[in-house]
């Protein structure tokens, strides 16, 4: 049997890595092709492209990479066409995924999408597409089955796979902050800036606290050190390679850019803000495509806004530095914030998501194969 499995950045990779090893575990005799990047390659990916070359996020932000989106894209729809597939598995990077699934739909290998696009964020439309081309949806946030459901999708909330690799025990917190800017290389060249110039002045008001910045996997290091030096970081700051979630709970509270982090840290209920920032061609186009009342998806979640958001001119230094530290005065604050989180983290179901994820696969194989 040939699986072949599809991300298209550093957060599809770690659970895309978990999946194949469930996978294997489920179906030792598989062979598995695809995108993805170390970890999944790590994990037993037989990979016709690397995901490193692939993190941008915004309209404009594809453009600048799209040599290596076509290359990528020539290679997948290669394999689909030419190589005997079993089935498909598709991990969220849906403008990708979705023209991958019409090809094995023409090829009649079934779909089985795990980590849904956000169609309930923007491009409502392409649900339609969806219902035409999966087989089967495996979605990750409680609110995502009932949406599908009203459009006909087969679908099934199989719980967040952060639950399966995250720490679930509370732990006793420092005084330090952690900066989170994100995966991809765009994101992280116009947020980090704005996260070191709002360390700097939290630092400055409240010299007790230290600053921790864990990297991700995809990134290269150097180029981080690049912008750390552009900027001249005046606080106690550490880099942490390996994005090590023990790091994150000694933390007492968090910056972080919006996107899967938001939910890791709700995860390890630690009290945080959520920054972002377009360049301001995609915050254009996005705000005319995009009608969301919040950014952040543990807002989403929680259904009101439980945690503070800081957009595009909104994200300035010093707004965020105060309401960082007007937080941090007030405990029974961070309390009440706490208990939000608990009630996400709740909502999010429980561990084995990949196990459940994998079987669901077996059963799709099988039933395709007549067995």
């Amino acid at each position: 049997m040939r699986l072949f499995i599809v991300t298209g950045e550093a957060s599809g990779d770690l659970h895309g890595a978990k999946l194949i090893e469930a996978l294997q575990k489920e179906m030792p005799a598989i062979e598995i092709l695809g995108i993805g990047g170390p970890q999944m390659r790590e994990a037993g990916l037989k990979s016709i492209y690397d995901v490193e070359k692939l993190g941008v996020v915004g309209i404009t932000e594809v453009l600048g990479h799209f040599k290596h989106i076509w290359l990528a894209w020539q290679r997948a729809k290669e394999v689909l066409l030419n190589t005997p597939i079993d089935l498909f598995i598709p991990i969220d990077y849906p403008d990708f995924n979705l023209r991958l699934a019409a090809i094995a739909q023409k090829k009649k290998v079934p779909v089985l999408y795990y980590i849904s696009p956000q169609v309930w964020a923007w491009r409502k439309n392409r649900v339609k597409t969806i219902a035409r081309l999966v087989d089967k949806m495996a979605v990750i946030l409680p609110f995502e089955e009932k949406f599908y459901k009203k459009y006909g999708v087969n679908v099934v909330f199989v719980g967040h796979p952060l639950l399966d690799i995250m720490p679930l025990e509370e732990t006793e917190e420092e005084p330090v902050i952690g900066l989170l800017p994100g995966s991809r290389v765009g994101e992280i060249r116009r947020i980090l800036p704005i996260m070191l110039k709002t360390a700097s002045l939290i630092y400055k008001r409240s010299p007790e606290f230290k600053f921790i910045l864990p990297v991700a996997s995809t990134l290269d290091i150097n180029w981080i050190e690049q912008i750390m030096a552009s900027n001249q970081p005046d606080f106690p700051l550490t880099i942490v390679e390996d994005n090590d979630y023990s790091l994150r709970q000694r933390c007492c509270f968090l910056i972080v850019a919006s996107g899967t982090a938001t939910l890791e840290t709700a995860i390890l209920l630690k009290p945080f803000v959520i920054v972002y920032s377009l360049s301001p061609w995609s915050y254009i186009l996005g705000k005319k495509l995009v009608k969301v009342p919040y950014i952040g998806l543990v807002n989403w979640v929680a259904g009101r806004k439980i945690i503070p958001e800081f957009i595009q001119h909104q994200a300035r230094p010093e707004l965020i530095a105060q309401k960082i530290l007007s937080l941090l005065a007030n405990s029974e604050k961070l309390r009440q914030i706490k208990k939000e989180l608990k009630l996400v983290r709740a909502s999010l179901g429980k561990s084995g998501v990949a196990g459940r994820v994998a079987r669901m696969a077996k059963e799709m194989v099988q039933g395709n194969a007549g067995l």
